[in-house]
């Protein structure tokens, strides 16, 4: 496995994904997606299985996770900044300090082999260390997502604030909560020369 910068080729796999990882109510549409890679290349890294057998057996390396962020200047105090499908290009600065994790997720087929915790750790540090301005990792969890919880816990990511109601929810009528998680940056920041999002990194 290795982590590397999505290309505009990989958009259908990262689709893929997409609506395999997520509830049609709350899966981002393609366009959201290319604006994405287009405002912050650097923020946008994918998940290859780039093996012998992988590769033998479908002619190429396939796409098992994707993770996008973006650089902010400051954590939002009103909800409306996290809603599905908002303008990367409106809200992203290179020379921010916030970095949201906007996105995450990884193939059915490649769950419960222990990639997930690695992938987002990993890229969280390749950023971290390659935008020296980033003070705070900043991200949003479906308090329904146990799993996904309990990674961002333990990596030290400590609750923010709860929005009441902000996703649709598979139990409730009325809704789940979203966790606003916050982590210093510093939790991740390794030598640049080891982390870079210009390069393949291995996972």
């Amino acid at each position: 496995m290795t982590i590397c910068p999505a290309q505009y080729f990989d958009i259908p796999e990262i689709m893929k994904i997409e609506r395999s990882a997520f509830i049609p109510q709350i899966q981002e549409k393609q366009k959201v997606f290319e604006e994405r890679l287009s405002v912050f290349p650097k923020g946008f890294l994918i998940l290859s299985d780039n093996s012998p057998e992988t590769v033998k057996e479908n002619r190429t390396a396939l796409t098992a996770g994707y993770f996008c962020s973006e650089i902010w200047q400051t954590v939002p105090q009103t909800d409306g900044f996290f809603s599905l499908g908002h303008s990367a290009a409106k809200v992203h600065n290179d020379g921010g300090c916030i970095l949201y994790a906007s996105s995450f997720a990884i193939l059915p087929e490649y769950r419960g082999q222990k990639l997930g915790r690695p992938f987002f750790k990993s890229s969280l540090e390749i950023l971290c260390s390659s935008f020296p301005k980033i003070q705070t990792v900043l991200l949003l969890v479906n308090e329904e997502w146990k799993g996904a919880f309990h990674i961002y816990e333990s990596l030290s990511f400590s609750v923010l604030r709860k929005m009441e109601g902000f996703f649709p929810s598979l139990h409730s009528g009325t809704g789940s909560d979203g966790i606003l998680m916050t982590c210093p940056a510093e939790t991740f920041r390794k030598d640049a020369a080891d982390f870079s999002a210009e390069s393949y990194c291995p996972l």
